[in-house]
């Protein structure tokens, strides 16, 4: 697990901090965690601070209770100076120095960057599964806090076949940005103390077959040429090559694709390769949502497309979509 969170002192005893901890504000707070790959995961926390007390604040504790590989902190002018101390294998204090001390009612924004140097181990099997869970502990009232997720390229939300939650809490909003999946929680009016907790479970990413050596494609287009140029000419490779690519579609289909994406793509095919998303709601009863997360990994694998009708989703079966349920 991973922790975060937010502590300002103008000192070090209790009651100093209880009355700083009622008069500071975090006006917003926005944490983006990039899961490149299971074993590399970068996080990126923005905070704008307002100092809402007559005393002058030259500073602010930052704490996370996590195991930390690296760390940067920096604002629009560039590097902040920062104080790091470990207090335990699980658990970091940073002090970051504003640029110039903040008077009553000023604000400052900074970032804070960081690797985590744990990693996701796989769960079970077909397919395998991550669950990334991550709290953000809540030290100040907090105007705004945003929670970002983003999951490694050509995977998908892990599908359930009981009531499991893939994701946690479940009023997130996901898009697809360039070929990977973005999840994004928005909390408002977060008190002292809320840790957030939020939940998120994804598939291993889609690999790619690994490429054949040199030698190995050498002897291959060699037959294949040598082949084809005596009994179907040259269009016999241009088959050959379609042929394989059907073969690996037809292999997706039937491994990788949950039930309900398979019965999607079979409803749309059935309406000639177009359906409105409405339409998919009614025909199998599910939840707009549950349509929208069961698209999501076929727009990702390039077997459907959606286009943006009025109020709704147009979905257009590609031509790697029919290979898959023809």
């Amino acid at each position: 697990m991973a922790y975060s969170g937010v502590v300002a002192k103008t000192s070090s005893t209790d009651e100093d901090f209880i009355i700083h901890q009622e008069l500071a504000l975090i006006r917003s707070h926005t944490t983006s965690i990039d899961i490149y790959q299971p074993n590399q995961i970068s996080i990126q926390e923005l905070f704008v601070v307002e100092n809402t007390e007559s005393i002058n604040m030259s500073y602010i504790d930052l704490w996370f209770n996590t195991s930390l590989s690296t760390l940067i902190v920096e604002d629009g002018e560039g590097s902040l100076n920062y104080n790091w101390n470990v207090i335990s294998n699980s658990s970091n204090s940073v002090r970051v120095n504003f640029r110039t001390e903040l008077e009553q009612n000023d604000t400052a924004s900074f970032t804070v960057k960081y690797d985590l140097t744990s990693f996701l181990i796989p769960i079970g099997e077909d397919p395998a599964y991550y669950s990334f869970e991550f709290y953000s502990t809540i030290s100040y009232l907090t105007n705004s806090y945003k929670m970002i997720i983003y999951l490694p390229e050509k995977s998908f939300m892990h599908e359930f076949e009981d009531s499991t939650p893939a994701i946690y809490p479940n009023n997130s909003t996901q898009i697809l940005e360039k070929n990977r999946i973005k999840t994004t929680w928005v909390l408002d009016n977060l008190a002292p103390e809320a840790n957030p907790f939020f939940l998120i479970r994804f598939d291993e990413p889609i690999v790619s077959e690994e490429p054949l050596t040199f030698w190995e494609k050498g002897s291959t287009m060699f037959l294949i040429g040598l082949i084809v140029g005596i009994f179907i000419g040259i269009s016999g490779i241009s088959w050959l090559i379609r042929y394989r690519e059907k073969k690996a579609m037809k292999k997706i289909g039937m491994t990788l694709l949950t039930d309900n994406q398979k019965s999607l793509i079979k409803i749309i095919y059935d309406k000639r390769g177009k359906v409105s998303q409405k339409e998919l709601c009614d025909l199998t009863g599910y939840s707009k949502s549950k349509i929208s997360r069961n698209l999501v990994p076929l727009e990702l694998r390039g077997l459907i497309k959606r286009e943006k009708w009025g109020r709704t989703y147009v979905i257009y079966l590609t031509d790697d979509g029919r290979t898959v349920i023809e």
